[in-house]
């Protein structure tokens, strides 16, 4: 059986620095990328959040929340008596100007800094790696952000992307100081039935037969059953997810995106290997039946799940414009 699922678009970025063989910390990282680090105590519970250094206070916020997948928010290399640093998200942050800053939270147990190529997943991730926490974590983050950073606030603006789209479709139904969301490459429908979708997408294509394609989306369906009679198991499945994040994300996120009045920016790419362009047409139909405006619908022609393009140079990414396009719609919509 093929199973597709959201995977989580990792933008790895690095520094290199010459220094002395020392364990570098996270401090150094911080201090490289010009980020701070913020904890705060919520019901016994440290959450963590980085956020981009600011010389004067800043009004707007924007939110980034990443995909699946226990990946760092920074990591490093050693070589030679030199420091390599990564931070495994894009360049946003830099295209902004100074009324803003810009803010990503790590998944659970993955603050702190990170050896490339020993990445151990703490115990804590796969305990607290499910809808339900992720919003609680972010939602305190920007409550946090907002009574200690800001001045006036402005713009909250909370993006995902994959996974991380879905996170803030739930996140924006909860916390009301959100202004605008972006979701991108998300799954429009309940994730079992986008799995069981590309298993027929492959049969119209000719990649397997009719019959393999009915039975994967059977054996998807005896597997949705198996998460859903044992919703809180914390036990790994060959995914390295558990029942606890599957059952988490049951609820469809177009029932999150349909009861949100803010604006929303949906963006899709017709090439996405992850979540199929089929389901996200499905949105603007419901936000039309529903008679509600408050839905940009934005599709990438050509576009994989990250926004490359393949050309005859090799692949164009299309992220940063993308982004750019989706701060300028911003500032237009209220």
């Amino acid at each position: 059986m093929k199973i597709f699922f959201a995977l989580f678009f990792s933008s790895i970025f690095s520094i290199c620095l010459a220094q002395k063989n020392d364990t570098p910390t996270i401090n150094d990282a911080l201090l490289k990328y010009d980020f701070i680090q913020e904890q705060l105590v919520k019901n016994k519970d440290t959450i963590t959040y980085y956020l981009k250094n600011y010389k004067v206070s800043p009004k707007n916020l924007v939110v980034f929340i990443q995909g699946t997948d226990a990946n760092p928010i920074f990591s490093y290399s050693l070589e030679n008596d030199k420091t390599t640093f990564y931070r495994w998200f894009g360049d946003d942050y830099k295209n902004l100007d100074s009324t803003y800053t810009y803010a990503i939270i790590p998944k659970p147990g993955m603050d702190g800094i990170y050896k490339d190529g020993e990445i151990i997943i703490p115990e804590s991730y796969y305990e607290k790696n499910y809808l339900d926490y992720r919003v609680k974590q972010i939602d305190a983050s920007i409550n946090h952000i907002i009574t200690n950073h800001l001045v006036k606030p402005e713009k909250i603006i909370v993006y995902g992307h994959s996974e991380g789209a879905v996170i803030g479709a739930a996140l924006a139904t909860m916390n009301e100081k959100i202004t605008h969301l972006g979701f991108w490459s998300g799954n429009v429908l309940n994730n079992f039935y986008e799995f069981s979708l590309f298993t027929r997408i492959e049969s119209l294509k000719g990649d397997i037969s009719d019959k393999a394609a009915h039975e994967n989306a059977m054996g998807i369906l005896e597997w949705y059953e198996s998460v859903v009679k044992n919703p809180n198991s914390t036990e790994i499945d060959h995914f390295g997810f558990t029942n606890k994040r599957w059952s988490s994300y049951e609820k469809a996120p177009i029932d999150y995106l349909t009861e949100l009045t803010i604006p929303i920016y949906a963006l899709f790419r017709t090439e996405d290997e992850s979540t199929p362009i089929e389901t996200a047409y499905l949105l603007p139909v419901k936000f039309i039946e529903n008679r509600k405006e408050n839905l940009t619908f934005e599709v990438c022609i050509s576009c994989d799940h990250s926004y490359k393009e393949k050309t005859a140079d090799g692949q164009k990414s299309h992220w940063n414009e993308q982004f750019m396009k989706f701060i300028k719609w911003t500032d237009k919509t209220k």
